[in-house]
């Protein structure tokens, strides 16, 4: 039986190859970081050829950095989804931070790609990147803003708090385990209230 080569460059036929290439890329990264990472094995683990990853990544940055944004905007949309859904600060803060902490568990492989996948490597970041981390930072400040103007916390730089409120659940890669009993998002609701109670307003 003869077999017909594919031309090279050409993709192999899997489904949705960007979004398989970007899963399996992501576990590798998280699992043994992103310079133990070579493009052969993303193509080996994806099931593909080298020159067909080729095809929609010329580069291993580029994979790492279409992970990252597209996480971050995913983030974005559906953290800010649950705390539109609330009125007051206190409901709106504890929303963003649990809806944080759910997106990591829902996200595990991908959020820490994101914050430990190339731990200790010069890699830059690029200007995507950059906009899609700005622009969740920005969004928490505004939301920590809303809470000083209205009186409910007290006056604090908000870029300090914004950071406060995101260092505790930034750290939870480093020792929360998904396959635990305890939910991410319970941790968060902790976090929350020994948080909220320092920054309230008396």
């Amino acid at each position: 039986m003869t077999t017909t080569k594919r031309p090279v460059g050409r993709p192999a036929t899997i489904a949705d190859p960007r979004q398989t290439i970007m899963a399996h890329a992501a576990r590798m990264f998280a699992t043994q970081g992103y310079e133990n990472t070579s493009l052969s094995q993303i193509a080996s683990a994806t099931g593909i050829s080298k020159a067909a990853l080729y095809h929609y990544f010329p580069a291993k940055q580029e994979i790492y950095d279409a992970i990252v944004v597209e996480m971050l905007q995913s983030m974005k949309d559906q953290v800010w989804a649950r705390v539109e859904q609330q009125s007051s600060f206190k409901d709106r803060l504890k929303a963003f931070m649990t809806a944080h902490a759910d997106f990591f568990q829902d996200n595990y492989q991908e959020f820490v790609t994101l914050l430990h996948g190339i731990s200790g490597t010069s890699r830059g970041r690029s200007a995507e990147e950059l906009a899609a981390r700005a622009r969740y930072e920005n969004a928490l400040r505004s939301l920590v803003q809303s809470g000083t103007e209205a009186g409910d916390i007290r006056q604090q730089d908000t870029a300090v708090v914004a950071r406060a409120i995101l260092a505790p659940l930034n750290a939870m890669p480093r020792w929360f385990n998904p396959k635990g009993t305890r939910r991410a998002a319970e941790f968060a609701e902790e976090f929350f209230d020994l948080l909220f109670e320092g920054l309230r307003q008396r």
